[in-house]
């Protein structure tokens, strides 16, 4: 009778096992959300900053925040994209947006019933590649306020970024609650779908600081809750020109473009590097976002100032770091403490050894050029990015251009190094 074990609604002792296996897989993660929002609401008062003049509205404070880099995004089709973003965020969260302000009417505050969701939308579409979008939906109408829902884009002038070198910084906001429960995975989904609509160079997702629009009179306390909690990131509204060589974020969720992450070598060498099961890579259709673990990490100073997880991510990608991050902050005008540039690149290297800290940035507070990344090919392989190449042997054959999975031709019969020039 033995072999009719699972005959009858009986389990088989395997079937038994997969479910026990299940069952405790199951309460292992109901215990580990537990304890992500049991730290949070433990620590949710140090970290949020009132209104002095009404207490029951935040100026600073922290939650889910995502932060996207953008490069030539001021090109129509882009720029449908940032609208497609932006309607998937209005599809999930939009019953908590009250309203907003659009550069191109004055930047004034209205509540949707006076300008409707439609209407940014078509304004992204709609707007000429040489003219700015920039706009901000918001939980809070306050210019003033921290919302716990926000989405907001800031997407220069194609002219002036062809001139100076910036690029679209594209943001959201919503608070922790939204990742609990089913409430993670539609996160994890979502942020996958922005991924692969905004085609970001590089960005991150997790916890951060959620800033109200002047959030240039409270630098002083987002530096303070920076240092004092390790794993809550600092998404500054926009970048500058030294973006484009490195990412500048780490969290959570961390993605990077395909012909970054290609530099890392491939997939199964990237895991190996890694080393960590809890470690989930996930591609999109124009890069690969990291998942350090299953929830976010205070990274308590106090307590766990280098959160296992994104040190390990951190290791494993950091040869794709921005060099120098300049200053995420103006700088102390008055005796009063915010980022400056030493500071400022200090924070970028929170997760590193302190001896590697000291071989990158000298006493003075400069930043050697140790660590820069450089995408190289030899003759043979695959392009594994579109782009303008140029062969560092014979740079008399000019820059070349090659489309993804173009084999790399050999010089003169040689076997040869590409390099990458810009990335298409």
């Amino acid at each position: 009778m033995e072999g009719l074990s699972g005959v009858g609604g009986q389990p088989t002792s395997s079937t038994a096992h997969r479910a026990t296996v299940s069952v405790l897989a199951r309460c292992a993660g109901d215990k580990t959300m537990t304890d992500f929002f049991s730290a949070f609401d433990a620590e949710r008062w140090t970290f949020t900053l009132m209104d002095e003049d009404d207490t029951t509205l935040p100026v600073q404070q922290v939650g889910i925040v995502a932060v996207f880099h953008l490069i030539d995004a001021y090109i129509p089709v882009r720029r449908k994209g940032i609208a497609e973003a932006f309607s998937l965020y209005h599809e999930l969260y939009g019953e908590k947006l009250k309203g907003g302000y659009r550069e191109d009417k004055r930047m004034i505050v209205r509540p949707f019933s006076k300008m409707n969701f439609e209407a940014y939308r078509d304004y992204i579409v709609k707007t000429a590649p040489m003219n700015a979008v920039e706009f901000k939906c918001m939980s809070h109408l306050s210019l003033g306020h921290a919302s716990d829902y926000m989405f907001g884009v800031f997407s220069p002038e194609g002219w002036f970024e062809r001139i100076h070198k910036t690029f679209t910084t594209v943001r959201f906001y919503l608070p922790v609650e939204e990742i609990s429960g089913d409430g993670k995975a539609r996160f994890e989904s979502f942020l996958l779908k922005c991924c692969s609509l905004l085609r970001p160079l590089h960005g991150a997702a997790g916890l951060g600081i959620q800033e109200c629009h002047n959030w240039e009179d409270y630098q002083t306390m987002e530096y303070e809750t920076a240092w004092a909690y390790r794993g809550v990131d600092v998404c500054i509204p926009t970048g500058n020109e030294a973006w484009r060589d490195g990412y500048s974020n780490l969290n959570w969720y961390t993605f990077l473009a395909h012909h970054w992450i290609a530099t890392l070598g491939t997939p199964e060498e990237l895991k190996t590097k890694l080393n960590d099961e809890r470690i989930a890579l996930l591609p999109y259709e124009w890069g690969t976002a990291i998942r350090a673990g299953d929830w976010p990490a205070l990274g308590k100073a106090e307590t766990d100032p280098t959160p296992e997880l994104y040190v390990k991510v951190n290791n494993a990608i950091r040869s794709l770091r921005v060099q120098d991050i300049g200053s995420l902050h103006y700088g102390s005008i008055a005796g009063e403490i915010r980022f400056n540039p030493l500071t400022s690149n200090l924070w970028l290297r929170r997760f590193d050894r302190q001896e590697e800290i000291k071989a990158v940035i000298d006493e003075s507070g400069k930043v050697k050029a140790s660590e820069r990344h450089v995408l190289r090919m030899l003759s043979g392989s695959p392009c594994p990015w579109p782009g303008i190449w140029i062969c560092e042997e014979e740079p008399s054959q000019g820059r070349q251009t090659f489309m993804h999975n173009d084999l790399l031709p050999e010089v003169n019969g040689q076997i040869v190094t590409w390099r990458l020039v810009k990335a298409l």
